[in-house]
This record gives structure tokens, C-alpha cells and sequence, in this order.
């Protein structure tokens, strides 16, 4: 697992920049971070030629405005007393494409996004960048303050979610963070042909599922101590059973593995990963990536 020593965080100038601004400052301390940049992409930093001509001293918000305004945040917000080095950059065109282009330039480790609900402003999409950036995502609610006493990873298994336990590792080490595993399991289609109700063959796939735990702690040597839990996904919907299970932990952090694939597809999220970044919730969630994975796929995409 690579080190999280670069951040960036995408800002809109609204309320949302000093919550991520305050809640990165905090996160940096933890993951010790090196450098963290404060990104902001204007659509167009210029204004029309017959506004101008009509009304010759009226002026654009320059890029230095912006800067020194959203300094002025960073003063206000950055308050955990870490020091690493800040960057602001201020850019012009479509904010999701020009910030994609921006991480890969900065081999930016991780990407720190606010997930909105009574706030204004549409900023980034935030799954638009997650099925894309080649880069771990932290999605932050625009009402929580930094806590990390309990963390939950999402887990089925895979080699990405080998990476997200990894993280969660490399961040609860040395201090008293509560980790906890949950994997969410289904029964199959065509159970009742093997004469058995949904019930018993529920019971079956727990079984399976706790035998796949046991051999992916010992495949990846995780600490033999780790905790998971299993919830059936009944209706289809893991992304809620993900979120409810965290809920009811009262966890300050979920963290998932994207589980990408090969060829195309592996540039986009996987279906659960891309169902919980859309899921409402008032939990962050980080989502781990591989980094640099499909990288020379994703530079010919940016071109297009």
C-alpha cells in the first residue's frame, strides 16, 4: 500500500471549503501527509467583451482574488496544528476534467471532496471523479466535524479490498482507533432448486463467507485479531446494508476498496463502490485505489 502523502482538495468557494479545509487538516495529521493542495477551477475566469466594453470598471475575480480568499480560509480552517507544505492553485476550464488532469500531474495520492445536501453550490460530481481519478477518494458531509475513533471497511474480498484494509491499517497503527470488517453477502439465484429455503441457504453463504475471511487474512498475513462481520443483503441492496451496519457501529469512517477490473471497466468503480458514493449519508467515506492503475488509458481519455 502506497503511502498518502499528497492531498488535494477541490474547492467551489462556498461553505463546503472551510468544512473539507478543517476536516483535511485533521486527516493529514493522521495519514502524515507532506504536502496538500487547494485546488479551485473556475469555468471561465474572464468576462464577456460587451460587459466589459458597457461597463469598463467592472473587473473579473482574478485568480490572485481567489487565492488569497481561499488562503484566508485555509488560516481560518486549518486548526489540527499540523505543518506540511499547502499549495493553492487556481485553474480555468471544466472543473471535474481539469482536476483529473491535475491529479495525475501532481501524482496526487489522495483526493478530498465534500458530499453536499442543504449547502449551495454543485461543485465536482463526485462520481464522475471516482469512477476515473487514478487516486484514493475521501468523500466528506457537509455536517461532520473530524472524529476517528471507529473506522469500518467494507470488504468482499478482492484485491482492492485488501488495499482498503491495508489503509485502514496503516492509519489505526499506534493509536486507539476501533477497526471493524464487514462483508456483505447474498444468496444466489436458483437456491431453492437445491431443495433448501432462504434461510438455510443463507446460512450456507455465511458459512462460505467466513471461510473466504479466514483465507484472506492469512493469504494477506492481516493480524489474526480482526473483526468481521457479516450482513445478508436481502433486497439487493448492499450499499444501505453497508451503511447501516456502519450506522449502527457509529463509525467515523467508512473505508471500501473501488474493486476495478480488467480492460475498460477497470477505470470505473464497481457497482457497489459506485451505488455507496451515491448513497446519502452522514458518515465520510474513503474509497481506495490502486494508483497508477490503467494509467495510460486514462491519459488518452483526457485528450479526447
Amino acid at each position: 500500500m502506497y503511502k498518502i502523502e499528497r492531498l488535494l482538495i477541490a474547492l467551489d468557494l462556498t461553505e463546503m471549503d472551510e468544512i473539507l479545509i478543517r476536516y483535511t487538516s485533521h486527516l493529514a495529521k493522521f495519514l502524515k501527509s507532506e504536502k496538500v493542495y487547494f485546488v479551485h477551477v473556475a469555468k471561465d475566469l474572464e468576462l464577456p467583451e460587451d460587459l466589459r466594453k458597457n461597463y469598463p470598471d467592472l473587473l473579473a475575480p482574478s485568480d490572485e482574488s481567489m487565492a488569497d480568499s481561499i488562503n484566508k480560509v485555509i488560516e481560518k480552517a486549518w486548526d489540527s496544528g499540523f505543518d506540511c507544505e499547502k499549495v493553492i492553485e487556481i485553474k480555468e476550464g471544466d472543473p471535474s476534467d481539469q482536476i483529473l488532469k491535475w491529479v495525475n500531474i501532481k501524482d496526487i495520492d489522495m483526493m478530498v471532496m465534500g458530499r453536499k445536501r442543504q449547502l449551495k453550490g454543485g461543485g465536482i460530481v463526485p462520481q464522475k471523479i471516482a469512477k476515473v481519478a487514478q487516486t484514493s477518494l475521501m468523500l466528506v458531509p457537509e455536517d461532520f466535524k473530524f472524529k476517528l475513533d471507529k473506522m469500518v471497511v467494507s470488504v468482499d474480498f478482492s484485491k482492492h479490498a485488501k488495499l482498503a484494509v491495508e489503509e485502514a491499517l496503516a492509519i489505526s497503527k499506534g493509536k486507539n482507533i476501533s477497526l471493524t470488517l464487514v462483508n456483505v453477502f447474498k444468496v444466489p439465484s436458483g437456491y431453492h432448486k437445491t431443495g433448501k429455503n432462504y434461510d438455510e441457504f443463507a446460512t450456507i453463504m455465511k458459512g462460505h463467507a467466513k471461510i473466504d475471511f479466514n483465507d484472506f487474512v492469512k493469504k494477506n498475513d492481516f493480524p489474526k485479531e480482526l473483526d468481521c462481520q457479516f450482513v445478508l443483503d436481502n433486497d439487493d441492496s448492499p450499499a444501505d446494508k453497508i451503511f447501516g451496519f456502519a450506522s449502527d457501529q457509529k463509525a467515523d469512517m467508512i473505508v471500501m476498496g473501488s474493486k476495478g477490473r480488467t480492460g475498460l471497466a477497470s477505470i470505473l468503480l464497481g457497482s457497489v463502490a459506485e451505488k455507496v458514493i451515491k448513497f446519502d449519508s452522514d458518515i465520510p467515506l474513503m474509497i481506495v485505489k490502486e494508483k497508477g492503475e490503467n494509467m495510460g488509458f486514462l491519459k488518452a481519455l483526457l485528450k479526447m
